[in-house]
């Protein structure tokens, strides 16, 4: 798992995520709720790959939800998880990365061994939907481009359409679509936001689909949709 790590003002950086915990323990049901949105935290480098941290998932002592770490690539497949979708990658466990948190000098090795995999990844500023993965990765990236809006539209020259959103968390998605491009954006003209977006593959084509769970049958006349052989997207924080 791989995510960028939003630091404010357009700073970020780039980490290997090792864990994710949420540590709810309220009792009633308000105090969960909030627990639920402001104790999630993920298990990351420091900015100078020196030390794991804590990185919460939401800004801490906000009124408002804003995301500060973006999920860009969400392979768990090497990970322990629990039914609560918490865990950690396989060869770490809440107990030892308490203890690399702590600095604990006895599990060095296992620093060693995440910085390795950190060093692996090659990140690339456009990625292109080619199958279910990517798309699943675009899902965590954008949360399903919950809240969205569209800032920019613009048909290309060379026949491809580009689409600019601004989400929720202070970051800003570019979009590409080409070949075989067929769409409805008139809607969104008056109406820019987004409840929810759903991306899937159907006969070699990509839909692009306003609202969650949609079908490329499911379309109807007035529907905001896109159709296309490709699409590619680049995610700028800001």
């Amino acid at each position: 798992m791989q995510a960028i790590i939003c630091q404010g003002n357009g700073k970020y950086y780039l980490s290997t995520v090792y864990g994710y915990y949420k540590d709810i323990n309220a009792q009633n049901d308000y105090d969960k709720y909030l627990q639920e949105i402001y104790n999630p935290y993920w298990i990351v480098w420091d900015e100078k790959k020196e030390h794991l941290i804590k990185w919460h998932n939401v800004e801490q002592n906000s009124k408002y939800i804003i995301y500060k770490i973006i999920i860009i690539d969400s392979d768990q497949t090497d990970w322990n998880l629990n039914a609560e979708g918490e865990g950690c990658v396989n060869f770490l466990s809440k107990e030892i990365i308490t203890s690399l948190l702590n600095q604990d000098i006895e599990f060095n090795y296992l620093l060693s061994k995440c910085l390795e995999i950190d060093k692996k990844y090659i990140y690339k500023e456009e990625f292109e939907i080619k199958n279910l993965k990517d798309i699943e990765n675009l899902k965590w990236a954008t949360r399903e481009f919950h809240d969205a809006e569209i800032i920019k539209e613009k048909l290309n020259s060379d026949g491809s359409l580009y689409l600019k959103f601004s989400l929720p968390n202070d970051v800003e998605i570019e979009i590409w679509f080409w070949d075989n491009l067929e769409y409805n954006t008139k809607i969104k003209k008056t109406d820019p936001y987004f409840m929810g977006a759903t991306v899937t593959i159907q006969d070699g084509f990509i839909y692009f689909m306003d609202d969650f769970n949609m079908k490329p049958k499911d379309i109807k006349k007035g529907y905001f949709y896109i159709k296309a052989r490709h699409m590619k997207y680049r995610i700028i924080p800001v």
